[in-house]
C-alpha cells in the first residue's frame, strides 16, 4: 500500500473517528480496498475502504459515522473523487454475508456461498486498523490452504466443461457463421474464464476482473507458455486465430491437469470429452469417484431394452 494511503488514514481518518467516536474505535477494523489496498494504485486510482463494526454498534452509530466520513472525504480526498468512498459496514456483511458462520464455527462452513473475489479481497487487501481483530481472524479462517479440496475439483470440472465444451463449441459456430456480435460477447466471457481456471489449477483465489491480469501475472503458472498464449489471444484481431489459440489453451490446461493429477475422477483425454465432463458435473464426480458406475448401469438398461448404450441418458431421466 502506498505511503500516501497510510498517512491519510493514520493522520486524518483514524484521528477523526477517535475524536468523535472514542467509544467505538476499539471495536473497529479498517481495510483498504481496490488498487490502493493492493499497492498497485496509479494516477487515476480512487480510494476505497471499509470500516467494520459489530452489527449492534453499526446499527446504532454507523449512520452518523458514515455521514462524518462522507464530509471528511469530500474535503480531504487526495485521489480521484469519482469512485472514492469510505464505507461503514457491519461485520456480518463480510464474506458475502457469511462471516458470522466463519467466526463461530469450525465445521460445515459455507464455503460455496462465498465468492473467490470476496476471499481474495480478505486475504490480499491491506488491513490498516485491527482493533477488534475480526479481519485477521477471518483471514486466518479462510486461508487458501483451508479451502476444501473437493470444492477446488468441483470448480475446476465445471469451469473446464464450460470453456472446452459449451463456450468453445458456441464460439466456433459463431465465427463460422460470421456472427460477430455474438462472438464478441462470448469472447469476453471466455477470456475471464481462462484466467479463472489458471487460479483454480494453482489453488489460489482470484480477484474481481479489475485486477485479474495483475494477479494472474503473480502466479507461477504465468511463467509457462500459458502466458504467451494469452498475450497472443489478446493481441490478435483474427477470429479464426482466436479460435485456434483458445483450443491451444484448452489443450494446455488438459495437460496441466493430467500431469498434476488435479481431478483424478475424470479423464481429460477421453475420446468423448463432452460426455465425460457433462456427466462428471451432473453426477458430482468430486464427491463420488465411482460416478461412472451410474452410467454403466443406465447403458445396460438401454441395451436390455433393445437400444444402443448411447441412449443411456434417457434411462437416467426415466429410469
Amino acid at each position: 500500500m502506498s505511503k500516501n494511503a497510510m498517512n491519510y488514514f493514520e493522520n486524518i481518518i483514524i484521528p477523526l473517528i477517535q475524536t468523535n467516536y472514542p467509544n467505538i474505535i476499539s471495536d473497529m477494523d479498517i481495510m483498504i480496498l481496490g488498487s490502493v489496498g493492493l499497492g498497485i494504485d496509479d494516477e487515476i486510482s480512487d480510494i476505497e475502504a471499509s470500516i467494520y463494526l459489530d452489527d449492534v454498534i453499526w446499527k446504532n452509530q454507523g449512520k452518523q459515522l458514515q455521514l462524518l466520513l462522507n464530509e471528511c472525504l469530500a474535503k480531504t480526498n487526495k485521489w480521484k473523487r469519482e469512485g472514492s468512498i469510505i464505507c461503514v459496514h457491519p461485520v456480518s456483511w463480510l464474506l458475502d454475508g457469511n462471516s458470522n458462520k466463519f467466526l463461530t464455527n469450525n465445521d460445515n462452513l459455507p464455503w460455496e456461498n462465498v465468492s473467490f473475489e470476496a476471499l481474495f479481497t480478505l486475504q490480499k487487501n491491506t488491513i490498516i486498523l485491527n482493533s477488534k481483530g475480526t479481519l485477521k481472524h477471518l483471514r486466518k479462517k479462510t486461508e487458501v490452504t483451508k479451502y476444501p479440496e473437493q470444492l477446488w475439483r468441483k470448480k475446476l470440472i465445471t469451469n473446464l466443461k464450460e470453456l472446452s465444451i459449451e463456450e468453445y463449441f458456441e464460439l466456433n459456430k459463431n465465427v463460422q457463421r460470421n456472427h460477430i456480435p455474438e462472438a464478441n460477447m462470448l469472447f469476453g466471457i471466455m477470456i475471464e474464464r481462462i484466467y479463472h481456471i489458471a487460479f483454480l489449477v494453482s489453488h489460489e483465489y482470484y480477484p474481481w476482473r479489475t485486477h485479474l491480469d495483475w494477479a494472474f501475472r503473480n502466479l507461477s503458472i504465468s511463467k509457462t507458455e500459458l502466458s504467451t498464449q494469452i498475450d497472443k489471444l489478446l493481441s490478435t484481431s483474427s477470429w479464426n486465430e482466436r479460435v485456434e489459440i483458445i483450443k491451444s489453451i484448452i489443450d494446455f490446461y488438459k495437460n496441466y491437469i493430467k500431469n498434476n493429477n488435479l481431478i483424478p475422477e475424470i479423464d481429460v483425454y477421453s475420446d468423448d470429452l463432452e460426455k465425460e465432463l457433462i456427466w462428471a458435473e451432473r453426477l458430482s464426480a468430486w464427491n463420488t469417484p465411482d460416478w461412472r458406475n451410474f452410467i454403466k448401469e443406465k447403458e445396460k438398461d438401454a441395451v436390455d431394452c433393445g437400444y444402443s448404450p448411447e441412449q443411456f441418458w434417457v434411462w437416467s431421466l426415466w429410469g
